[in-house]
């Protein structure tokens, strides 16, 4: 199935930053943090997070009991829509989110209301949404599951001119982050099916699902399929071309692990920056390491269990899941006996960014961690643990 333009959301505006030689940490909320239009400090910070430029959004809950879609921008933390939105056309407001994307000054989201029933993630209804990132307005609603065939919307991807979201009308097993279809719409027009359950792989056979992370850059759609009812595995990454080819196998079952033996049992995460794609690999002995490249034929190993840490005499024993990747920079965290950072890879080069003991804001690293979506040129959304496990975003410039 061929990418079809759409007519635009709005006019999007991108701004660039030069590179910082050291990197800088501006942080944006931690749980000493009033949430915007609440009572409460912030007390978890989702996955579900995005980045455009140096423009921040994320979904995260506070201590006040309720949630929200939250923005960070020229140093300033907006609420977007949270439970106290009324949810447009309808009498209801937000009671929960799913997935969130932001591309210049636009934000897009999934989320779900009370409603007369309808969505598949909880007992109501479901839809996206899109807004002018930190403008006083109600959301637009782009579709629903009242209007639509459409019961299931969770990942959401804003591209400029075309909000994509994974959804359906039926959920494709137990695992709510999977979905049977990638759809593409706009603000004045209807859902168009861009991927599907009658979609053929290269191998000929349907996709089973998608999973609700997937990227679009350089007229490229990076997108994953299911292993069906598992979390944090997949079983191939595709890539597929606007008004190109269906999609092409980047990897799956059997492609063969680089600088390896045997072939990839599953995948853990992927990211995407228009050229190459950067994913987290597990063999058969479900060791994981970090991969680059297009196809089956030209990936590379880039950190594994034979790559040593920077300053250290130990090589990774482990890569956590998720990675972030944007002009042909990745950000990975790693893992060895005793401890852990977030490492950087520019031009084959590792370097530390962040690693456990570190000291930061006067308080002490546990961890920290991006995911894929989570860079934007020179710009970065870092998950750091404190002590305890104390959760806070920041924003990194690199």
């Amino acid at each position: 199935m061929r990418f079809t333009p759409l007519m635009p959301l709005a006019a999007l505006v991108l701004c660039s930053t030069a590179a910082a030689q050291t990197p800088v940490f501006t942080k944006i909320a931690d749980t000493a943090t009033v949430a915007p239009g609440s009572s409460g400090t912030f007390s978890v910070f989702a996955d579900a997070r995005d980045i455009s430029a140096g423009k921040v959004a994320f979904m995260a809950y506070h201590s006040a009991g309720g949630s929200g879609i939250y923005s960070f921008a020229n140093g300033v933390l907006k609420m977007e829509a949270d439970n106290n939105t009324a949810v447009p056309g309808t009498t209801d407001t937000f009671q929960t989110f799913f997935g969130v994307s932001v591309d210049g000054g636009v934000v897009a989201f999934t989320g779900g209301w009370p409603g007369p029933g309808g969505g598949c993630a909880f007992n109501g209804s479901e839809g996206v949404f899109a807004k002018r990132l930190g403008a006083p307005m109600t959301p637009i609603m782009l579709q629903d599951s009242l209007t639509t065939v459409d019961h299931c919307f969770h990942g959401v991807e804003l591209m400029g001119s075309v909000v994509l979201y994974a959804g359906g009308v039926n959920p494709v097993d137990s695992a709510h982050n999977h979905s049977e279809s990638i759809k593409a719409t706009t603000i004045s027009s209807p859902p168009i099916p861009l991927f599907d359950t009658a979609t053929l792989k290269p191998s000929g056979a349907p996709f089973v699902g998608y999973d609700q992370d997937f990227f679009f850059r350089n007229n490229q759609l990076l997108l994953a399929e299911i292993l069906p009812n598992t979390f944090g595995a997949v079983a191939g990454l595709y890539l597929a071309t606007r008004n190109g080819p269906g999609p092409q196998v980047v990897a799956d079952s059997q492609t063969a692990v680089p600088s390896g033996s045997g072939n990839f049992s599953n995948f853990a995460s992927a990211d995407f920056d228009g050229n190459e794609v950067a994913f987290v690999g597990r063999d058969s002995g479900n060791a994981t390491a970090l991969y680059a490249g297009t196809n089956p034929s030209n990936l590379r190993l880039v950190a594994g269990r034979t790559t040593q840490v920077p300053g250290e005499v130990f090589n990774f024993s482990g890569l956590s899941n998720p990675c972030a990747f944007d002009s042909g920079v990745m950000l990975f965290s790693g893992y060895w006996g005793g401890g852990n950072g977030l490492f950087m890879v520019e031009n084959g080069v590792i370097t530390e960014l962040l690693r456990k003991g570190d000291v930061l804001d006067g308080r002490v690293v546990e961890q920290a961690f991006c995911r894929p979506g989570n860079k934007s040129g020179d710009f970065l959304i870092v998950d750091v643990r404190f002590a305890g496990f104390s959760p806070a975003l920041y924003l990194v410039t690199l």
